[in-house]
């Protein structure tokens, strides 16, 4: 998670409608801290300095069927670099609460991440 002037980053896939946090699948053999930095890198060519767990989140996973859910786990970092879309990601937003609602299709976990910024 990464907040700017108190809106957090999200981003949108090139397949999907709904922006999300970052981040993505952990590939067998890989900690949570590898796959984060891992997928940071692919999405959004920034490296992270000193990964922080925040909180995990269960909620409704967006687009995947009645009954599927996402289970995250949200770490936040400093930054090296400028976020920019990269791999899959189509494009990146800081969005409040208010903003992310006004969105037509929205993830519902988001929702609870911006809960609890708020």
């Amino acid at each position: 998670m990464h907040v700017r002037d108190g809106r957090l980053l999200v981003v949108r896939s090139r397949h999907k409608q709904a922006f999300y946090l970052p981040g993505g699948k952990i590939e067998p053999g890989e900690t949570l801290e590898a796959a984060l930095r891992r997928e940071v890198a692919e999405e959004l060519g920034v490296r992270l300095r000193e990964p922080r767990l925040l909180r995990r989140y269960v909620a409704p996973a967006y687009g995947e069927g009645e009954g599927a859910m996402v289970d995250m786990t949200c770490f936040t970092a400093d930054l090296d670099g400028e976020p920019r879309p990269c791999g899959e990601i189509a494009e990146l937003s800081y969005v409040t609460a208010a903003e992310y609602a006004a969105h037509d299709e929205t993830a519902p976990a988001i929702h609870e991440v911006l809960a609890d910024l708020a």
